[in-house]
């Protein structure tokens, strides 16, 4: 058969041949240079091509830094790995996330540090890991890190409710002494732990609160004579506290109470004039209700002021004075003796009450 190659051909595959070998050889990728502008012939010319280098994967990272978040969630964060001569950077990352020793993994895909993982089981440890990604790949899962998130907050307490809202028997017409009682438990209340306290004159709703109370408590810095609401609420670990108590209202002295200068020594003898002085006197200053009488009783405690076994006193001439000789209790005993203003009526509007006084 004749052959039909050109002469063109032929100079191709001969510069192949002296430029890659034998023409059985592996044929490089080439490709072919057209000859110079107004070069007499062809001259074949080949160009390798070097194949890109391979993308390596990124090293895992170290174990990831835990914080307890919000309620139910765990801040979780983490340093970028290292680059070594087999490991290139890292260009995103992956979570997982499991109850502490289940090995049951939550995965998370193109998270950032840090993270906040949200919505876990309160009260539970958890581990975490974090996990390198780039091109090429992911790399191993980081160690584990664990840590439990924040118990449960408990329901919230009850409303209290509001005992009293007396004034003090101090002789003073500036406070008022509250007393409440715990709220209930129940299956949708937890106990309460503290207590805030708030009061307004009555009907203004111009709320004043005290946080951090407990009962009772003594409302300072009043007027003689005014009406105050009162308000209590109970506090607990709860984000939200109770529900503000019912108001009740109690209303300040009228007139100050003070001691004058026959004063009961703290012994004494049964059934016998008021040592030192054989009685008592005192001051009973409107502030601003009018005083138009005062008495003196026995009482074997300081919680309530007696209403009978009132023993009447006179005006004794000292300002706003008034005063009385009486004898002490008829049987041994601790007693307390207290010292009423009276207005209108003979109604009670301010007291004082002394420290005990032993009878023997």
């Amino acid at each position: 058969m004749a052959n039909s190659r050109t002469p063109r051909d032929t100079n191709r595959r001969m510069a192949a041949i002296h430029t890659f070998g034998h023409p059985n050889a592996a044929v490089p990728r080439t490709r072919w240079a057209a000859p110079a502008h107004g070069q007499a012939g062809e001259s074949a010319v080949s160009t390798i091509v070097a194949a890109p280098p391979p993308v390596l994967l990124p090293n895992p990272p170290n174990a990831p830094t835990l914080a307890v978040g919000t309620p139910s969630g765990l801040q979780v964060s983490w340093a970028a790995p290292a680059i070594d001569a087999t490991h290139a950077a890292a260009s995103g990352y992956n979570l997982q996330y499991s109850p502490s020793g289940a090995g049951t993994w939550t995965m998370l895909s193109n998270v950032a540090s840090p993270y906040a993982l949200t919505g876990l089981a309160a009260g539970t440890a958890f581990d975490v890991q974090v996990q390198a990604t780039n091109a090429a790949g992911a790399s191993a899962w980081s160690p584990a890190s664990t840590l439990a998130t924040a118990a449960a907050a408990p329901n919230p307490p009850n409303a209290p409710a509001v005992a009293s809202v007396a004034p003090v028997t101090d002789g003073s017409v500036t406070r008022l002494a509250v007393i409440w009682t715990a709220p209930a438990v129940d299956g949708s209340h937890a106990a309460a732990t503290g207590y805030n306290l708030r009061f307004s004159p009555s009907g203004a709703g111009t709320w004043t609160t005290v946080s951090g109370v407990s009962s009772p408590y003594t409302i300072t810095g009043l007027t003689g004579a005014s009406a105050i609401d009162v308000e209590v609420q109970a506090t607990n670990a709860a984000p939200s506290p109770s529900a503000w108590s019912a108001t009740v209202t109690g209303t300040t002295w009228g007139a100050t109470v003070a001691l004058g200068n026959w004063v009961p020594a703290a012994s004494q003898v049964h059934n016998t004039s008021v040592a030192p002085s054989g009685g008592v006197n005192m001051t009973a200053t409107p502030a601003p209700t009018a005083v138009t009488g005062a008495a003196f009783a026995w009482s074997g405690g300081t919680a309530a002021i007696p209403t009978s076994g009132l023993i009447a006193a006179g005006a004794d001439g000292q300002n706003n004075g008034w005063g009385q000789w009486f004898n002490t209790p008829a049987t041994a005993g601790t007693y307390y003796l207290w010292l009423i203003a009276e207005g209108a009526g003979g109604t009670t509007i301010g007291a004082l009450v002394t420290a005990a006084i032993t009878v023997t």
